[in-house]
């Protein structure tokens, strides 16, 4: 058996891990953010909700969009890393499709640090709409 093919899925493998954990970070940040608003906008008396409102309506549809790559990019890590996993072990037992679900396991692991990209790029957007808010105090 040449040992040689469990490099490539063996090389990535202790990267997946870290990188879905980074993403349920970002989800555990976003999904805070989004119960400080829903709190403040409950809380708050009626001449903040009118004087605000705009704002939060911005912030609300980039939280929408994140929350949507958010999920995406959580999901095809996953399954990249399981993907992953399937390649691995086609190769130990010599399995003729490794090529196949390794290239699989690295498109959908790929795509998913591209919607990372894109998703930081909106939670960037949304904390420039912070800074405005606070230049305009």
């Amino acid at each position: 058996m040449d040992f040689n093919i469990f490099l490539l899925p063996a090389a990535l493998f202790p990267a997946m891990p870290l990188m879905l954990i980074s993403f349920g970070n970002r989800y555990s940040s976003m999904s805070s953010l989004i119960r400080k608003i829903h709190d403040e906008l409950i809380d708050s008396d009626e001449s903040k909700k009118t004087k605000s409102a705009v704002s939060y309506m911005r912030q609300i549809g980039i939280l929408r969009k994140r929350l949507m790559l958010n999920r995406a990019t959580q999901t095809l890590g996953a399954l990249g890393f399981f993907i992953n996993l399937v390649a691995m072990y086609s190769a130990f037992v010599n399995l003729d499709w490794f090529d196949v679900t390794f290239t699989i396991g690295m498109s959908t692991f790929g795509l998913s640090i591209l919607l990372f990209i894109i998703e930081i790029q909106l939670a960037t957007r949304a904390l420039d709409m912070h800074l405005e808010d606070l230049e305009e105090l």
